[in-house]
């Protein structure tokens, strides 16, 4: 808090850094955004969510519509009663992954595996297991938002590459009453003593 007032801004805008040391934070990491997890604590246990964002300097990740927490903000037409539902972070050990067949919430084993590519190469990655299994838990795609929704009001190629200006050296590039509306008559003029 005090880190946040020295420099000038209100802790609603920078909330706390919640601070873990070095030492005590996670180094390996079986959870990714995206994944689907089950809450094991707090109060939305026994649901399953899926994981919005992670935050590797506090342990936390974000789980989508669990641990929601009420905030005021002025009332507008999108939020009448002035009440704004934020996801809070869940610590990492509060949250567990869940079983590829059954999805039910399942510890993890994390082992390097060899995989030959096409070409040739053996490629070595590390990956999840179900704990004392064969069972593989696989990593979701990352989602990219390529569209944006605004393509339908983009100008096309041809359109951009067309020559739309041809200029025409006979004609000054105002009309000449924009040129006299530019001028203030009532500029003090420099006087140079020459």
């Amino acid at each position: 808090m005090h880190r946040v007032r020295s420099k000038g801004l209100s802790s609603r805008v920078a909330p706390n850094y919640q601070w873990v040391k070095p030492k005590d934070r996670i180094t390996q990491w079986n959870i990714v955004t995206g994944d689907k997890v089950a809450v094991i604590a707090g109060k939305d246990k026994d649901t399953i969510g899926e994981v919005k964002s992670v935050d590797r300097k506090t342990n936390t990740l974000i789980v989508e519509g669990k641990k929601l927490a009420k905030k005021h903000v002025p009332k507008q037409p999108a939020l009448p009663d002035g009440i704004f539902r934020k996801e809070m972070p869940i610590h990492y050990s509060n949250v567990m992954l869940l079983h590829p067949d059954t999805q039910m919430p399942t510890r993890i084993d994390r082992r390097k595996i060899e995989k030959t590519l096409e070409d040739g190469r053996i490629v070595s990655r590390w990956t999840r297991f179900v704990k004392g299994t064969e069972i593989e838990i696989p990593k979701p795609e990352r989602k990219y938002n390529n569209q944006s929704g605004e393509e339908q009001f983009t100008t096309a190629a041809d359109d951009v590459l067309a020559v739309t200006y041809k200029p025409d050296l006979t004609q000054p590039p105002f009309p000449s009453e924009i040129v006299k509306e530019l001028r203030n008559v009532y500029k003090k003029k420099t006087v140079s003593l020459a």
